[in-house]
């Protein structure tokens, strides 16, 4: 979505009200895309002034030719659909296997670019000295938590998983407290929990991170962001690269704390040898 592109692009110069409207923009893209500043900016208890601001910070001229873009982003199709279509129409070649395959390995080698070695030592360190590792996701990211949760609850640490439903995530949330970490997973969209979630991590005095590709921009901010672009931004995108950065923290983990992992990994083993027996 282009408005998510603008917002990472310009994050630096975005205030409060700014994150507010573009929320709002990500929420109703469709509405967005052909709205008046008003319209716009009603809902949200701000002046129509405060659409032009965001507009020119994220350098347009005003609102108007902000919208248009917008527009021309919005007709040219971002939904999943369009953008299966974008990436089997892009491959020219019979083998499309190879192509892919050649486009993922290129994503993937650019990864280091956008984290670094050092950015998953300090994560790991984040993790390791939590209380407890509440993980978060929605939509295709549960796939992730699931892996997460399981290698992490192997290292011997207290995982909660906050998946499915609104009550779900608040009954498993409810526990959230000092010293522990909100690790969520997000792409290309925040899921209507992740805001709230992250905004009660800060109020309990917990950690906050969040591993993604594109939502680098929001308000509250987590305290840690790993974030590396999962290809182009209007192609269809795998979990590869969160896939490869989630397995490089949990490598990061084991090596930082040898001793601890290796006690929990020995115990999980014996106990299979004994219930296999």
């Amino acid at each position: 979505m282009l408005i998510t592109r603008l917002a990472q692009l310009h994050g630096d110069r975005l205030t409060e009200t700014d994150r507010r409207i573009v929320s709002a923009m990500r929420e109703r893209p469709h509405e967005t895309a052909f709205a008046r500043a008003a319209e716009l900016t009603g809902p949200l208890g701000l002046h129509e002034s405060a659409a032009t601001r965001l507009a020119q910070r994220l350098g347009f001229d005003g609102y108007p030719q902000l919208r248009e873009a917008l527009r021309t982003d919005y007709l040219s199709g971002d939904g999943p659909a369009q953008r299966v279509r974008n990436r089997v129409e892009r491959s020219d070649e019979p083998d499309l296997l190879a192509g892919f395959l050649a486009e993922e390995i290129e994503t993937l080698r650019a990864v280091s670019m956008h984290v670094t070695q050092a950015e998953l030592d300090a994560a790991a360190s984040d993790v390791l000295a939590a209380r407890r590792i509440h993980l978060h996701g929605q939509g295709n990211a549960v796939v992730l938590v699931e892996q997460l949760a399981r290698r992490l609850t192997r290292f011997g640490l207290d995982v909660v998983t906050l998946t499915g439903s609104r009550r779900d995530v608040a009954e498993r949330a409810a526990g959230l407290g000092t010293d522990d970490l909100l690790l969520a997973l997000a792409f290309r969209r925040p899921p209507g929990t992740l805001l709230p979630l992250l905004a009660l991590a800060a109020t309990a005095g917990a950690r906050s991170m969040l591993l993604t590709d594109t939502l680098v921009s929001l308000s509250p901010r987590p305290d840690v962001t790993l974030a590396a672009p999962r290809g182009a931004g209007h192609d269809f995108h795998t979990l590869t690269v969160p896939m490869a950065i989630a397995n490089a923290l949990v490598l990061t983990i084991a090596r930082s704390a040898p001793d601890r992992t290796s006690r929990s990994l020995d115990r999980v083993e014996l106990l299979l040898e004994q219930l296999d027996a």
